[in-house]
């Protein structure tokens, strides 16, 4: 009788929007047993304690991003037409290149990088490859919040700000319907990150607890919109309302009803399909 497989390797797949708490909740898991990539993204003036991301994943997917007709700040769906599938077996096999370098060894990762949210038809292959269970984590953030991010850093305006959000949310959600996910908020993240690790099956490390703390600063928070102001602001599209609501909703109440993510997928390709580039 042949050898049972080696069991596949765990990747937790961080997929969230820019300026939405990923480096936040990378760094808390990388803290608790999570392994980092060895050749890190440097951090910058807009996050001084990092970004925790593969430089040479990060490499793959400004490439990959450009071959398809965009940009990071470009809410359009990537032109998949560009690249197709009977074309993408060089691109997987240099994601999967960058992930061997990124993560050698068999322990358990962390995959965080906010291009990935609309790329995963190519990493998700990529890390098959690697021997990687992906599990997925979806990071949210008050979408008011992140678009006044994206104008300060960026110089986004905020209707182009909330579009990026939704485009990054749409891709993630529906690319990761097949696997393993759970929804975790920013805010229940800085108010509770023990309640959290533990909700969602994660490690805990009682060790560097105090650390964790000590990272989770509120003081580096310089965007603040409930719930509420954002149901109630006329300027934000009712569709980006109805998404925020439901992955909102899905800790408290684990799993994603696919309705509110469908009819907004429709609305978003109907009024980008046209749009002049970002």
């Amino acid at each position: 009788m042949d050898p049972d497989p080696r069991p596949a390797r765990p990747a937790v797949l961080v997929l969230g929007m820019h300026r939405s708490g990923t480096s936040a909740l990378t760094r808390v898991l990388a803290l608790h047993g999570l392994a980092l990539p060895e050749r890190m993204v440097k951090p910058g003036q807009d996050n001084p304690l990092g970004f925790w991301e593969s430089q040479a994943v990060v490499d793959v997917n400004q490439r990959l991003l450009a071959r398809l007709g965009r940009r990071y700040d470009d809410p359009r769906p990537p032109q998949w037409a560009l690249l197709p599938v009977e074309a993408r077996e060089p691109v997987i096999a240099e994601a999967a290149a960058a992930l061997a370098e990124a993560f050698p060894g068999d322990t358990p990762f962390i995959l965080k990088e906010p291009r990935l949210c609309r790329l995963l038809p190519i990493w998700l292959p990529a890390l098959e490859r690697l021997g990687a269970a992906p599990r997925v984590l979806l990071p949210i953030r008050n979408p008011l919040e992140v678009a006044q991010s994206l104008l300060v850093r960026n110089r986004i305006n905020t209707a182009q700000g909330l579009l990026l959000w939704l485009g990054h949310v749409l891709a993630a959600e529906r690319d990761s319907r097949h696997l393993p996910r759970a929804v975790l908020h920013y805010d229940d993240l800085l108010a509770n990150w023990r309640g959290q690790l533990a909700r969602l099956g994660l490690p805990f490390r009682r060790e560097t607890a105090l650390e964790t703390d000590a990272f989770l600063s509120a003081s580096l928070r310089h965007h603040e919109a409930s719930t509420d102001a954002l149901l109630r602001d006329a300027t934000v599209p009712g569709p980006i309302k109805r998404v925020y609501a439901e992955l909102r909703r899905a800790p408290a109440e684990p799993g994603l009803d696919p309705a509110p993510f469908d009819a907004a997928a429709s609305w978003f390709h109907a009024i980008t399909a046209d749009a002049p580039a970002a």
